[in-house]
């Protein structure tokens, strides 16, 4: 009853009202045998049920060598559209409750974020990272005129590209055959790039090129690590079939070119966290074998891993159900993972994305059928916590009655590579295709990261600081220290108390803030910005010259 699309590699056959997802059943015939290797049209290569792919030479990867930072990047897909309304939850929102009789989460369930709004109660793990300024929430990330497939959707987050192109090249590695023409003579001793779970996606392949290998499957990855090989080359039947098989594997062990070195990392690394249900949480699984191999120092880069299930269409549920469960996974797994790294998490960066949201109002199966904008996580010590962008009116829809996104995605994508790994926008412009204005959640890689041990002494209340530059045309930052987690709005007035900016921007944790504020169509002259933060209201003034 299933079907692996091999293009995106992530989704079973829809059933009823949408794709479930189901893992490969292996069938060891002839076909299937080379199919699992990678050396049939169209397959992949592939070994059981946790798969590993390892990428290299794509200009990003490059470039990251060149840099002097350590940093890591790790993406989390939660694969099949995952409900937004329902992860943070409008809490004070009447609309969402009237569109959402049994399935919307009751205020009183929820963990509060802010006045307007609550995460879902299966997500207290990462409630506890949020409160500690580790955890960023991005509201209203989609793109123009979203698909609603949940192929071309995973294509267009995987290739960071509009509608209406059609690449098949990632968005990390559209470069790779002009910058590396010799990557098939001159292969790296260690994978820059790690892919774990599902099959080969477009994310870190080229336009002519996908260098790396596959596992599928736990056992399998073991025996790998035990030995660096992934078969062994005899003890095969002495006939035409037995020399073929023996040549298949030749070459199978070929194309694991990095399996020394990532049973070298596994020897190194050692799990010292228990994660919660791995028997049942794949995602578990699978950033467990990631911690494990970054604290073995592979030297790897980028890593992906999924947590397939979130195509809701039917048997949701509320506070518990399918979609809690879900909930509860990736906030188990996540915050396991963070704290196995220990002291190494300060050079990760684990960010989560998911090919699109769900509508508002729930449909007669008790699901929520596929979506537009939905929010956004990032997790680590190098995060600027806090809640970042504005959340889709549920009113205010599009013309096929979806929400309207407020921040482009490849908005995000920019901001990792200036902000995480210090690419020049130059760089970031010709990963992306065009320019993408950053936001600003993460530190710039520039300086150290500072822990909480090393944060200094916070004032006693909160502190407004003088915007810079000042004064100036279009843009400035205003920065503000918080003495502990608060609630803040900043305002803009003029100077007859008429308010012409409002940037509400949630909880945020204690620490020092900075914000970006556009003022592009304000005439020239001196305005007031104004802090409001535990339950205090802070001014100062600033001057626009045209």
């Amino acid at each position: 009853m299933s079907a692996v699309n091999n293009r995106s590699g992530r989704f079973g056959s829809c059933l009823a009202h949408g794709c479930a997802h189901s893992e490969d059943h292996e069938r060891w015939s002839r076909r299937d045998f080379l199919a699992g290797l990678g050396l049939v049209a169209g397959s992949t290569l592939m070994l059981g049920k946790t798969p590993v792919h390892a990428f290299s030479h794509t200009s990003l990867l490059n470039e990251l060598g060149s840099l002097s930072s350590e940093r890591i990047l790790v993406l989390v897909q939660l694969e099949g559209g995952n409900d937004g309304l329902n992860t943070i939850v409008p809490i004070e929102n009447d609309h969402y409750y009237r569109a959402r009789p049994r399935l919307a989460i009751p205020k009183v369930s929820t963990l509060q974020l802010t006045s307007e709004l609550g995460f879902h109660p299966s997500m207290r793990r990462l409630r506890n990272t949020f409160d500690n300024g580790q955890m960023a929430i991005i509201q209203g990330v989609g793109y123009q005129d979203s698909s609603l497939s949940h192929f071309r959707g995973t294509d267009i987050w995987m290739t960071a590209s509009d509608r209406g192109s059609h690449r098949v090249s990632g968005w990390t590695g559209r470069q790779l055959e002009v910058t590396y023409p010799g990557i098939d003579t001159d292969p790296p001793s260690f994978p820059l790039a790690v892919q774990i779970g599902g099959l080969t996606s477009s994310l870190l392949t080229g336009e002519h090129h996908s260098v790396g290998m596959s596992l599928t499957n736990t056992e399998v990855f073991e025996r790998l690590i035990r030995n660096g090989r992934y078969y062994n080359e005899g003890n095969v039947p002495s006939s035409s079939y037995g020399r073929e098989m023996a040549f298949v594997r030749r070459v199978a062990n070929d194309a694991y070119r990095y399996g020394i070195a990532v049973k070298d990392a596994a020897d190194r690394g050692v799990n010292e966290v228990e994660y919660l249900n791995p028997g049942g949480n794949g995602l578990a699984r699978r950033l467990r074998i990631v911690a494990r191999l970054i604290k073995g120092s592979l030297g790897a880069r980028v890593y992906h891993v999924g947590l397939a299930g979130f195509d809701t269409h039917g048997s949701q549920g509320s506070t518990s159900g399918r979609h809690s469960l879900l909930l509860k996974y990736l906030s188990e797994a996540v915050t396991s993972f963070l704290a196995d790294l220990g002291s190494l998490s300060e050079q990760v960066l684990v960010m989560t994305f998911s090919e699109f949201g769900r509508r508002v109002e729930q449909n007669g199966s008790e699901g929520t059928d596929h979506g537009t904008a939905a929010p956004l996580f990032l997790f680590g010590p190098g995060v600027r916590g806090g809640l970042y962008g504005q959340a889709p009116s549920l009113s205010d829809l599009d013309p096929y009655g979806n929400m309207r996104h407020h921040v482009d995605f490849r908005a995000i994508y920019a901001t990792v590579l200036q902000h995480w790994f210090g690419f020049a926008l130059r760089a970031s412009e010709e990963v992306l295709g065009q320019a993408f204005e950053p936001v600003e959640f993460v530190q710039d890689p520039a300086d150290p990261i500072v822990t909480s041990s090393q944060q200094p002494a916070l004032p006693d209340q909160p502190v407004l600081h003088q915007n810079y530059p000042n004064p100036f045309r279009s843009q400035t930052t205003v920065s503000f220290t918080l003495h502990r987690p608060a609630e803040t709005l900043l305002q803009v007035y003029d100077l007859t108390g008429r308010q012409v900016r409002s940037l509400p921007l949630g909880i945020r944790p204690a620490g020092t803030h900075a914000v970006t504020v556009e003022v592009a169509n304000l005439s020239s002259g001196t305005y007031l910005y104004r802090l409001i933060a535990d339950r205090q209201a802070f001014s100062r003034k600033m001057s626009v010259i045209r």
